[in-house]
């Protein structure tokens, strides 16, 4: 299961719902939390926004089995039915900067702490720090505030769940020796949930329009990759390429599949190595030391990586077969589900015996039995319910 946590600082903004869509396919969450949507709906399970400021969101796919329990101004509650017939309880969270207010949230979540009885998992923006190294740039904070969150914490009996990659989720997007960063959002577990799911992640995905970053957690864990198929040698003519004088030439000199298809792959594999670059390049600067042109840097890095989400755009949109790109309606993680996808419906991830176990290695009698059979010295019925998992 993957839960998707994002303090979206308004979902009103086409920028915010473009950079949103891609997250949610990129990332396939089964549930969403959204902190301070600014927005009043009842389209999916919300709490209003106050004036300008705050609205939550809890949202999940369709399919999901998600009983929402109660919900605030600081929080939403939910269980959630996995698919192995667990339930898990999972609860976004909205802290407070106010002293006053802090405790009011904290209280809700103190009460919500006394119903749970299965696994419980809470994400979101906690606006608070355990300690000074969750912080850099502007005033320490006080030792007392730190012990407090801390404390908390350990009464609810939940642990910090650490992120795979970054540190810092949040910048005040100032410059010079005024920019502050701090690690702010977060997930916590019960220790149930720990010893229920040994191998969850969590990771930062870094943005290039918010100030808070999303924090996406996967509670299977990291997950064996497939064995890529080699494209260098396809071409399939994208809109992205339109406007590249190297491709035009290519193409008016030699219609050769030869030719293009390594040329286009060299040329999508230099936009993806400059988007995991941008993205690298931003880690190293939200989670660096800070000096005068820190703020510059983060700001053109954040540019040129919008710039590189647009041509991917076009490239996976092409590629689906869909006209569904629209102005302030692009999404180019639907596209490239879409795209990719059609190549893994018809593909066996895993095989499993009969126990449900899956087999180590199954490769060559999968491949003698296909061999008879078009053969045509066994018959396809032969093939048991156990072989196909």
């Amino acid at each position: 299961m993957k839960i998707f946590s994002w303090n979206c600082r308004g979902v009103g903004n086409p920028a915010t719902v473009r950079e949103l869509k891609q997250l949610l396919v990129a990332n396939v969450p089964d549930t969403v939390f959204l902190c301070e949507t600014k927005i009043h709906s009842n389209s999916f399970q919300p709490v209003s926004s106050e004036g300008k400021s705050g609205g939550l969101a809890l949202l999940w796919r369709k399919g999901m089995n998600v009983v929402v329990q109660s919900y605030s101004k600081y929080h939403i509650d939910s269980v959630v039915s996995m698919n192995d017939e667990e339930t898990l309880r999972f609860t976004g969270f909205y802290g407070q900067t106010n002293p006053s207010l802090r405790q009011q949230a904290w209280d809700m979540l103190r009460r919500v702490q006394s119903m749970v009885n299965e696994a419980w998992i809470v994400g979101g923006d906690f606006k608070a720090i355990l300690n000074n190294s969750e912080k850099e740039g502007g005033r320490r904070n006080p030792k007392i505030q730190l012990d407090e969150f801390s404390n908390f914490l350990e009464e609810l009996n939940l642990t910090d769940v650490m992120t795979c990659n970054g540190w810092f989720t949040w910048t005040n997007n100032r410059d010079g020796t005024r920019l502050v960063k701090e690690r702010v959002d977060r997930f916590a577990i019960s220790k149930v949930a720990m010893e229920m799911m040994p191998f969850l992640l969590a990771n930062i995905v870094r943005q290039s329009k918010s100030d808070h970053e999303a924090i996406p957690l996967d509670t299977n864990g990291s997950k064996p990759k497939d064995k890529g198929v080699d494209h260098r040698v396809w071409f399939r003519y994208d809109t992205c390429w339109g406007k590249v004088e190297e491709a035009k030439n290519i193409i008016n000199s030699i219609w050769s599949a030869d030719k293009l298809g390594p040329w286009q792959y060299k040329q999508y594999r230099g936009m993806k190595h400059n988007i995991k670059r941008l993205e690298k390049e931003i880690n190293e600067i939200m989670d660096g030391p800070t000096n005068d042109g820190s703020m510059s840097l983060l700001k053109s890095a954040r540019g040129k990586l919008g710039s590189f989400y647009d041509m991917e755009e076009k490239y996976w949109a092409h590629r689906a077969h869909f006209q569904w790109l629209k102005k302030g309606d692009r999404n180019t993680r639907f596209f490239h589900v879409r795209a990719s996808g059609r190549r893994k419906k018809n593909s066996i991830e895993r095989l499993k015996d009969a126990h449900g176990e899956h087999w180590p290695t199954v490769g060559a009698d999968v491949l003698r039995l296909c061999r008879d059979i078009l053969k045509g010295s066994r018959s396809a019925e032969c093939i048991n319910e156990t072989l196909i998992g």
